[in-house]
Formats: structure tokens, C-alpha cells, sequence
């Protein structure tokens, strides 16, 4: 049979099921699972659980950090929308305006279910046990001298039997303590006394590391881009990966985000009812573990390099370096807060981590309102290796700007990128916007406001990330937007790493997304891409391996809630809306308005070298334009390898699915021949019809008949639907 043919039928004459009686017909399964049924497979067939015996493929269990989810959504991949639901739930749930103003444990829970939860799961959604008991008379102070006190550090110098005359650490710390309102000092002082813990906590985590691994992994600036294929091989980091005690990381990463909320509620609080001098108010503390910085309610230049805590009160201030990340490795914690004001964020240095950002240690940058703009080079804005960096940006039209690493992402660890209200623009050469590196979680969460997320699409002096998936190398490799990414070491050195968990969720509005390869919920070599949008009226433009997709052992999802969409895959890109190579789960599901989708490549529902992949979208009157020469609407290759020869002997024990549903509505399907040709009606589907790919007595007489391929469009279902894709969770 010609590849490209298919038989075409009326959804009635397959789906047509004996009834009891006239009065009482049987209930119909779901749309979904009458699709399988129709193309010979049961759901509770779907997914793959690799054995030991597999021989030449990379068996999970000898391919390490590979996600807590991942093996688990393999085997079971309609558990794939209720994953995702959870950590979208729970962000309306705890990044709303109001429970960021009321909950003292909104932030701290918003972070646990968007990265650490998917980085380990020995904690659990509750608080960071915060501790401070503070001295009644002089609270600063005493808590300075904490630090020295922890730390092993001189308070008070001596000499020959007797005290020395000078340095007076103390006389001179508490005359920069009079600078503060006394009312502010007790609330410094709690702040700084979380910070210590934080700081011995990560002193825990580095007992075992060795100093010299640390300081080869603290020059690494490329990890992103020298991954996906093995390029580069760092033993250090591996050592090191191996050797850090990261849940101790972990917890003094919570412990700064909850003190972080706490200081700035309590500060909004007291602003609102004191009669203090915000402007006035200064204080700058060298300390054993970093600076502590409070400045006023003016227009403020912070340019430390040095801090551990920085508190603005107020005013359009400039942030020139770190701002909130670990500017050095022996200053392993670093909390920076801005009350109000429009601020600017500026970190020109390659090699300094910034803005929410941490390597071996944690980092967190809170601004509470404003319209603020972001503006770094290399892991920023939420972002970590080895470590645990946090921004969060309550409200404000803000604009983030990075070149790699960040906006929500990680390295064998958290970063997580948070933005409550406000119409904000994300703008990255690649490896973020909710990306999961090596062994990382990463998440951007968006709550509401006209977004744009852009990943820079076309190749440049400025932007050089060719893919040779793109004609002429013209497009960039993105890995952005909902990407884990792996390190594919198969084809080299043999060092292969799993690729962790990249997430974006944004929740309200109308929402434009653009990038070019490997984005929009896409998995690369154990990697996990997930990318959810709620309601509002979005536009998607990607290119290859993008919108609900992966390769090799991976899983992507693109989610739409809601809305008049557009999902475009441009030039003549292929590979995307619900796409899977080589052992991969893709899913892309639209609820609800009247979508157009346009790929001129495969896609929609491709699968090949067993793979499974599922495309549904519920209801409206949608639009369908291919190149009309691609594989689409439930494809598969299943004359590949079948039989297979001994180098791919495990597809005997699997099974590659590609399931294309439209639920409802008068649709279209067009054929738009690249790069002009006249459009026509595409014969292969429409309305009410269905195509099995290969038809069934072509499946029974293969080698293997493990091959199960389905295109259909239903019309006026009594039930659309879907078990696996409904609504369960408790909204607030």
C-alpha cells in the first residue's frame, strides 16, 4: 500500500456499537478510547516500561538524575494532563494577587509544586521552619554578632593579655545600626538571623565537595549549549553533582524565599502605618557571610558585589550586578527585596549569577511592585546550577531580557521564575523560559497579563545557534518554553545525563509565544517539557520539535485551555503539534475556541520509530493547513524496522501510536503547498471521517503489529469528554 494512502470512512460506519435496545443503547466510551479501540489498542496499553533486556537502549536505570516523574509518565502517559494540571492549580492557586499578600506561605508553596517537588521529594508543601529569637534590647546587633560568633570570625580583637584599641567591630557596627529606625531594627535583625541559618545550612551541603570541583564548576557559562549531543564533558560537575548534599541547598533556599516574604509583608505593613522617615533610612554591614544593605524610599544604586541581604524600601532604583544571587562562592546565600518603584535590573558580567540566580547555594530576588525591567547574560532571573535560585515579581508591566540559562531554569537543581500581575515580555537566546537542564527543575509561572515569551528564532552574529534541522542551519536551537534537555552522551564520551523537568505555565490572557527549535513543551533525551496556557486568545510560532513534542526517550506537552489560538510551525519546519522520534510520549491538547493550526512539515499527530503521540482538540470550528506532502493526522512509520534487525529488537516489545482527534465544530482541512501552490480541500480527512493508519489487515499481517495510527474528526457527540483530559482538581 502507498505510504500516503489511507482509508477514508464516515465515523459512523466504524463506531456503530449493538444496543440492547432501542430504548436503552450502551453507553459509548470516551472519544479517546474509542479511537484506540478502533485503531486495536486498549488504553491501559499505552506507554513504555523499559526492561534490562532492551539490549542498545539506554535503560533509565543506567542513565542518571533522571526526573522523579519521568519513568512513571512513560508507562502511564494520559496521567500527563493531570501532572501538569497539579502544578498549574496549584499556581493560580497560591501566585494570586491576594494570596500574595495574605498567605505567608503562598510564595514559599507557589515554588515547592512549580521546582522543588520535581527535584526531589523529600520535603513537602510546608513551611521553612523559620526560627529567630531575638534580643530584647539591642536585636541588630546581637544578631551581627551571631554571625561572627557561627562563622569563627573575631568580634573583638586582642592583644598581649588585653583588648585592642582598634578595629572596634562593635562600637562600629552599632553606629550603622543608629542610622536604621529602631522599629526597623528587630525586623532586620529576624531577616538576618533566617539568613545565618540559611548560610550554616549550606555549609552542611558543601562538607563533602571538593573545593577545587566547586571552583572549575563556578567557571561554567555553557552548560546549556554544550549538552543536547555531548559536545562537552565536565568531570567536575558530575563530582560535584555527586557529592553535594543538595536537599541542605534546598531547605536554605526555602528558608530565604519565607523570610524573604515575611521581611517584605512586614515592612509593607509597617510603611503603611508608622510615622518613620522611609527615605532616610540607610544601613550598610560588612559581615563574615556578606554585606547587609537597607536603603530608602529614593532613587537608589545598588552596586554590591559582596551581599548577603539588600532591602529597598522604595523609589526607581538601579540594580547593577547580582541583585539577589550568590556573587561568589564564599557568599553562598544572598536575599535582595525592592518594596515599590519602577526599577531597573542591569548584570553586564558573564560570569556573575544574577537576579534570583545561584550556583552551589541558594539565591532569591523579590520585587513587590512596579514596572520593572531585567536585564543579564548568563544564568539569571530565576536560575541555578547546583543550587536554588528564585525570582519573584509580585506585579508591574515588567521586561525580562537574558542571553542563556534562566527565566526559569536549572541544573541539576531549582530555578523558578514567578511574575504575579501585569503585561510582561520575556525576551532569551535559548535555554529558558522554563527549562530543564541536566538533572534540573525549572518553571517560569506567569499569572496574568498580556505576555509575550520570545526565544530569539533566526541564526545571527548577535544570536549563533544553528540546528541543521532548519534549512540552511537558518534557525536557532531554542531549548525554551516548557524544555528538559538531556545530555546525549550515546554518541560520544558515554556519559549520558538525563535531562530534567522545564515547565511554563501562564495562567490569564492573551498570550504570544515565539521561538524556533526544540520549544513549546518539548523533551530531548530523558527530558521533560511541559508548557500550559489558561484562558485568553494566544498565538504560538515555533519551528521544528516544538508544540507538543520529543526525541529520543522524552516527553512533551502543549496544553491550551482556552481561546481563539493559533499554533504556527513556520517555514517549512515540521516535526511539532504532537510530534514523537525514537521511544518518545507527545501530547498537544486545545480546549474549547476556534483554533488554527499550520505546519507544512509532519506533525499533528506524527509518530515515528516508536513513539506515541496524541492531538486532540475538544470543540469551535477550526482550520488545519499542511504542505499536503507531510505526514499528519495520526501518521506513523510503521514499515520502519519492522521487522526490526537486532539493533532495534526491543520495538517487538512496544508499541507506537499517533492518535489525531477533533472532538466538534465545522472544520477545515487545507493543503497550502510550500513555498506557493494553490490551496485545496485536503483529501486525506474531514469532517465526520476517519483514517486508520495502516488499515487494519495491513497491521495484522506485519512482522510486528504493534503499529497504531488514527485520524478522525467527530461531529455532534453526545460526550466529548475525555476521562483522562477532564477537570479534577479543586480550583480556587
Amino acid at each position: 500500500m502507498n505510504r500516503r494512502a489511507a482509508t477514508v470512512f464516515t465515523v459512523v460506519g466504524v463506531f456503530l456499537v449493538a444496543a440492547g435496545s432501542a430504548s436503552q443503547p450502551v453507553p459509548q466510551p470516551d472519544p479517546l478510547a474509542r479511537a484506540l479501540r478502533s485503531a486495536g489498542i486498549e488504553p491501559d496499553q499505552l506507554g513504555f516500561d523499559p526492561k534490562g533486556y532492551w539490549t542498545r537502549y539506554p535503560d533509565p536505570d543506567d542513565i542518571p538524575y533522571i526526573n522523579l516523574a519521568f519513568s512513571d509518565l512513560l508507562a502511564e502517559p494520559l496521567r500527563i494532563y493531570d501532572f501538569t494540571a497539579n502544578i498549574a492549580v496549584a499556581s493560580e492557586l497560591y501566585l494570586n494577587p491576594e494570596a500574595l499578600a495574605t498567605q505567608d506561605d503562598a510564595l514559599i508553596k507557589a515554588v515547592y509544586y512549580a521546582g522543588v517537588r520535581h527535584a526531589t521529594a523529600q520535603f513537602r508543601a510546608y513551611s521553612a521552619s523559620l526560627w529567630a529569637e531575638l534580643d530584647g534590647d539591642e536585636p541588630l546587633l546581637a544578631a551581627i554578632r551571631a554571625i561572627y560568633e557561627s562563622t569563627g570570625a573575631v568580634w573583638r580583637y586582642n592583644a598581649m593579655g588585653g583588648a585592642s584599641d582598634f578595629p572596634l567591630i562593635e562600637r562600629d557596627t552599632r553606629r550603622e545600626i543608629e542610622r536604621l529606625d529602631p522599629r526597623l531594627r528587630g525586623v532586620i535583625a529576624r531577616t538576618v538571623l533566617h539568613l545565618l541559618h540559611a548560610h550554616e545550612w549550606t555549609r552542611t551541603a558543601r562538607r563533602n565537595v571538593d573545593p577545587a570541583d566547586m571552583q572549575a564548576v563556578w567557571r561554567i557559562r555553557r552548560l546549556g549549549e554544550t549538552q543536547f549531543d555531548g559536545l562537552e564533558y565536565y568531570p567536575e560537575l558530575e563530582d560535584c553533582a555527586r557529592t553535594l548534599d543538595v536537599n541542605s541547598v534546598y531547605y536554605a533556599g526555602r528558608k530565604l524565599l519565607q523570610s524573604g516574604w515575611l521581611l517584605a509583608d512586614t515592612l509593607r505593613a509597617l510603611r503603611d502605618a508608622a510615622d518613620i522617615d522611609w527615605r532616610a533610612q540607610a544601613l550598610n554591614l560588612s559581615t563574615p557571610i556578606g554585606r547587609i544593605i537597607v536603603g530608602g524610599t529614593g532613587d537608589d544604586e545598588h552596586a554590591y558585589t559582596d551581599a548577603c541581604l539588600a532591602v529597598d524600601l522604595g523609589g526607581n532604583d538601579l540594580w547593577s550586578g547580582a541583585a539577589g544571587a550568590t556573587p561568589a562562592l564564599d557568599i553562598p546565600v544572598s536575599l535582595a527585596i525592592d518594596l515599590a518603584g519602577d526599577d531597573r535590573y542591569v548584570n553586564e558580567r558573564e560570569f556573575l549569577p544574577a537576579q534570583g540566580a545561584a550556583i552551589l547555594g541558594a539565591g532569591v530576588l523579590i520585587d513587590v511592585d512596579g514596572d520593572d525591567s531585567y536585564t543579564s547574560r548568563r544564568l539569571s532571573q530565576g536560575a541555578s546550577m547546583l543550587g536554588y535560585g528564585v525570582l519573584a515579581d509580585y506585579a508591574g508591566d515588567d521586561s525580562y531580557r537574558l542571553w542563556t540559562s534562566g527565566q526559569g531554569g536549572a541544573y541539576f537543581g531549582v530555578g523558578v521564575a514567578l511574575d504575579g500581575s501585569g503585561d510582561d515580555e520575556y525576551f532569551i537566546h535559548g535555554d529558558g523560559q522554563g527549562y530543564g537542564g541536566v538533572g534540573g527543575a525549572g518553571a517560569l509561572v506567569n499569572h496574568s497579563g498580556r505576555d509575550r515569551y520570545y526565544a530569539e528564532p533566526v541564526v545571527s552574529d548577535s544570536v549563533f545557534r544553528p540546528d541543521y534541522h532548519s534549512r540552511e542551519g537558518s534557525l536557532n536551537y531554542s531549548y525554551a518554553q516548557g524544555c528538559g534537555i538531556g545530555r546525549r552522551g550515546d554518541i560520544g564520551d558515554g556519559h549520558s545525563w538525563a535531562g530534567g523537568l522545564g515547565v511554563l505555565i501562564d495562567l490569564h490572557g492573551d498570550d504570544e509565544y515565539v521561538s524556533a527549535n526544540w520549544s513549546l513543551g518539548c523533551g530531548y533525551w530523558y527530558g521533560i517539557g511541559m508548557l500550559w496556557d489558561g484562558d485568553g486568545d494566544d498565538r504560538y510560532r515555533a519551528a521544528a520539535w516544538s508544540s507538543g513534542a520529543g526525541a529520543h526517550f522524552a516527553i512533551g506537552a502543549h496544553i491550551d485551555e482556552g481561546g481563539n489560538d493559533e499554533v504556527r510551525l513556520w517555514e517549512d519546519s515540521g516535526y511539532g503539534i504532537a510530534f514523537g522520534h525514537d521511544y518518545a510520549v507527545a501530547l498537544h491538547i486545545n480546549r474549547g475556541g476556534d483554533d488554527l493550526y499550520r505546519v507544512r512539515g509532519d506533525g499533528l499527530a506524527h509518530a515515528i520509530n516508536m513513539s506515541q503521540v496524541f492531538f486532540i482538540d475538544t470543540e469551535g470550528d477550526d482550520r488545519y493547513e499542511t504542505g499536503g506532502n507531510s505526514h499528519n493526522y495520526g501518521w506513523n512509520n510503521y514499515m520502519k524496522n519492522n521487522p526490526p534487525p537486532p539493533g532495534a529488537f526491543f520495538h517487538l516489545f512496544s508499541r507506537q501510536v499517533s492518535a489525531f482527534l477533533d472532538l466538534d465544530g465545522a472544520d477545515r482541512y487545507t493543503i497550502v503547498p510550500y513555498p506557493d501552490g494553490p490551496r485545496q480541500v485536503d483529501p486525506r480527512i474531514g469532517d465526520a471521517r476517519v483514517r486508520l493508519i495502516p488499515e487494519p489487515p495491513a497491521r495484522d499481517s506485519l512482522s510486528h503489529p504493534g503499529y497504531h495510527g488514527i485520524g478522525v474528526d467527530y461531529i455532534d457527540l453526545d460526550d466529548r469528554r475525555i476521562e483522562a483530559f477532564r477537570d479534577k482538581l479543586r480550583r480556587p
